[in-house]
């Protein structure tokens, strides 16, 4: 576990992703990934491609931090999956990296939901459904997984990067980078 304190830092640098709209038709659609400190100054910006409903999410997170994440301190990712059913191993990226993941989401994943389509659609769905062990717990209005750090500390620095409405600033500019692609 990193040092928890260090987060509280105004310079601490977040990365934050999230996914362009796609169709079902579609082969591939983007992610984005936007470095900001938490005193809300955005870096860098940086964009993959991933596979609709595939397997290579993790591994191109981990290509943009490799890239573009020195002194990243926080990974913020938005949803348990991008690109459709492409899952996201929140493990296996903390491991990589050894930088704590919070994934925010504005409602409860479904879990039976997901294992059902799932298991209706891909026949590797028991390792896709593997990665998604780690339990969401509600904060406020949104609920939070948080990887790497514990979650009264991903709590608090919710709350400090979070401008107006539920969803942290580095995650809504993600979003609105992302679907403008």
């Amino acid at each position: 576990m990193v040092d928890q304190n260090s987060l509280f830092n105004k310079d601490t640098r977040i990365m934050a992703f999230d996914d362009s709209p796609f169709s079902r038709r579609d082969k591939h659609t983007s992610i984005v990934g936007v470095i900001m400190r938490k005193d809300l100054y955005i870096e860098s910006l940086i964009t993959k491609r991933i596979e609709v409903d595939g397997t290579d999410a993790t591994e191109k997170i981990l290509d943009a931090i490799r890239e573009k994440g020195s002194g990243v301190r926080v990974i913020m990712t938005q949803g348990i999956t991008l690109g459709g059913f492409n899952v996201l191993d929140v493990k296996e990226l903390f491991r990589e990296t050894g930088i704590p993941i919070i994934n925010v989401v504005d409602h409860e994943p479904n879990m039976k939901a997901i294992k059902d389509a799932l298991k209706k659609y891909f026949e590797d769905w028991e390792s896709r459904y593997s990665k998604l062990t780690e339990d969401f717990y509600r904060f406020g209005p949104i609920f939070v997984q948080a990887t790497g750090m514990d979650s009264k500390v991903a709590d608090k620095f919710i709350k400090q990067i979070t401008v107006k409405g539920n969803i942290p600033e580095p995650l809504r500019i993600a979003d609105m980078i992302a679907g403008a692609l």
